[in-house]
């Protein structure tokens, strides 16, 4: 997390445990919060989505942040969450060695059961955008199912295993920094959906290509925090 968002994370965090805001009680506007801090309402948003992965807020797109009271020790999970980062970067870059060439196996080798797999996948992942959970398990679907397609009977379970330890490493994480915002998510989908039409027409050099600039995203993504 940025700095500036990491100070108005702290405030906003010690006047939600001391009752400033009562539980259930709407917060003011992004754009009144942004005045009272003096930064910008990006800053907020992305405090308000650590918050809000630490269990203090429930956001609602388009009805307002609410103050809430974490069901469990949430604190204490996140920072356990935050421990395994270095893990996260470990697995991406191992996945955009091995998931680059996988994506143009795909184009070249995939059937038309293939791609009604993965497009089935993206139907699913355009419909969960306000779900961070299935938005979560859709977006590793997709990955497993493009493994897959490109009918390599090693790649799959090393893929498969890559992917089920980045849903194991995720978790919280994902959901605060990635699917933290509407927008987050849309710009995910979109690039599957790239991905997704480079292999639908048998592109190898664009879906290599494609595959790359998602997980280079992802990875910037989380080397900004």
């Amino acid at each position: 997390m940025k700095k500036g968002a990491e100070l108005v994370a702290e405030h906003l965090l010690q006047q939600l445990k001391d009752g400033s805001y009562a539980e259930g009680e709407r917060l003011p506007s992004v754009e009144a919060l942004a005045k009272q801090y003096q930064v910008g309402r990006s800053t907020i948003r992305e405090a308000q989505s650590a918050l809000k992965a630490m269990g203090w807020l429930d956001i609602r797109h388009g009805g307002g942040t609410f103050a809430r009271r974490p069901e469990h020790n949430s604190v204490e999970q996140l920072l356990s969450s935050l421990a395994d980062m270095d893990s996260l970067r470990s697995l991406i870059e191992a996945r955009k060695l091995v998931e680059i060439g996988s994506a143009a196996l795909a184009a070249r080798r995939r059937t038309e059961q293939d791609l009604a797999r993965m497009s089935s996948c993206l139907k699913r992942m355009e419909q969960h955008l306000e779900d961070e959970e299935k938005s979560q398990q859709d977006d590793l679907q997709f990955h497993v199912y493009l493994a897959e397609a490109s009918h390599n009977p090693i790649l799959v379970p090393m893929l498969a295993m890559f992917h089920q330890e980045c849903a194991k490493h995720m978790g919280s994480t994902r959901r605060m920094w990635l699917f933290g915002e509407s927008d987050s998510t849309l710009q995910l989908l979109k690039e599957h959906q790239l991905i997704y039409e480079a292999i639908s027409l048998q592109d190898e050099a664009l879906a290599s290509l494609r595959m790359d600039e998602h997980l280079t995203k992802v990875e910037m993504m989380l080397n900004a925090r």
